[in-house]
C-alpha cells in the first residue's frame, strides 16, 4: 500500500517536479559553443548559464547536436532552448525570443603591423589588388566574389587565420569573436588584427526557447536577461571573448 501511494504521488506531482527544468541543445559552434576538457563552454553557454543561475531554472540535458537537428528540436519540443540563433522573419513564430547575447558582426581584418595596408571599402580593396582570404561555400566569400575581389579560398577558419599570420593573404573576413578564439589557437592573439571595415553587422545572435514553453519560465528567463544586460554581467563576460 505504501508503494502504491508513492507511485501514486510520483504520477500525479512529476510534471511539478520538473517545472522548473528545461532541455537545452546547441551546435558545436566555437568560440559560442565548444567541449574543453569535457565541459560544453562558450561564450554563449557562459551566458545561459548565468541566466539559468540568476532565474532559478535547471537544465535537465544540455547536449551538442548539429545544425540542421538541433534547430528542430529546439522548435518542435517545448520546453527546449537553443542558442546562438540569427533572428529571421521565417523562425520569428517558432519561439520566444529571450534576448540578443551578440552582434554578428563581419569584418574585413588586417594584420596590425602591416601599416602598408590601407582601405575602406570593397572597391578600394578591389582597386588596390589585396588578396581576402575567406573559408569555401560562406555567404561571404559568395559575397566578396561578386564583388569580382581576389579571393584566396580554405577549407576552414583556422587555416584562413594560419594563411594571414603566414602572409599568404593580405586581409580576411571573420567575426570578431570567432577571430579572438582562432587567434589563441594559431599561437596569436586579437590585437594583433586590426579591423578595416564592416562588411556585415545587420544579424545578432539570441537566445531563444520554443514557443509553447511554459510562460513563466520564459518569463523569468527574459528578464533575467534584461537584469543582466542592465547590470554589465552581459558586456562583462562579451568581453572575456575578446582577448
Amino acid at each position: 500500500m505504501k508503494y502504491l501511494a508513492s507511485f501514486i504521488f510520483l504520477a500525479l506531482f512529476k510534471p511539478l517536479l520538473f517545472a522548473d527544468s528545461i532541455d537545452i541543445v546547441v551546435e558545436n559552434y566555437p568560440p559560442y559553443a565548444y567541449k574543453e576538457n569535457g565541459n560544453i563552454t562558450g561564450l554563449s553557454t557562459d551566458i545561459t548559464r548565468y541566466l539559468l543561475e540568476d532565474s532559478g531554472i535547471k537544465a535537465k540535458s544540455w547536449a551538442f547536436a548539429p545544425w540542421k537537428r538541433a534547430f528542430l528540436l529546439a522548435s518542435q519540443k517545448p520546453g527546449t532552448l537553443l542558442y546562438t540563433v540569427v533572428r529571421k522573419p521565417n523562425r520569428e513564430k517558432l519561439f520566444h525570443w529571450i534576448g540578443p547575447i551578440s552582434d554578428r558582426n563581419i569584418y574585413i581584418y588586417k594584420l596590425k603591423r602591416r601599416k602598408d595596408i590601407k582601405a575602406s571599402s570593397l572597391e578600394e580593396i578591389k582597386t588596390k589588388g589585396y588578396s581576402i582570404g575567406t573559408v569555401i561555400g560562406t555567404a561571404a566569400t559568395e559575397q566578396l566574389k561578386n564583388a569580382n575581389l581576389k579571393i584566396t579560398e580554405t577549407v576552414n577558419y583556422e587555416q584562413n587565420v594560419r594563411m594571414l599570420l603566414l602572409g599568404r593573404t593580405d586581409l580576411i573576413v571573420f567575426l570578431e569573436y570567432s577571430l579572438a578564439y582562432l587567434a589563441k589557437k594559431a599561437d596569436s592573439q586579437y590585437s594583433d588584427f586590426e579591423k578595416l571595415f564592416l562588411l556585415d553587422g545587420s544579424k545578432k545572435y539570441y537566445i531563444v526557447i520554443q514557443k509553447d514553453t511554459d510562460s513563466d519560465i520564459v518569463k523569468r528567463l527574459q528578464q533575467s536577461f534584461i537584469k543582466t544586460k542592465h547590470s554589465g554581467k552581459l558586456a562583462e563576460i562579451q568581453k572575456r571573448y575578446l582577448k
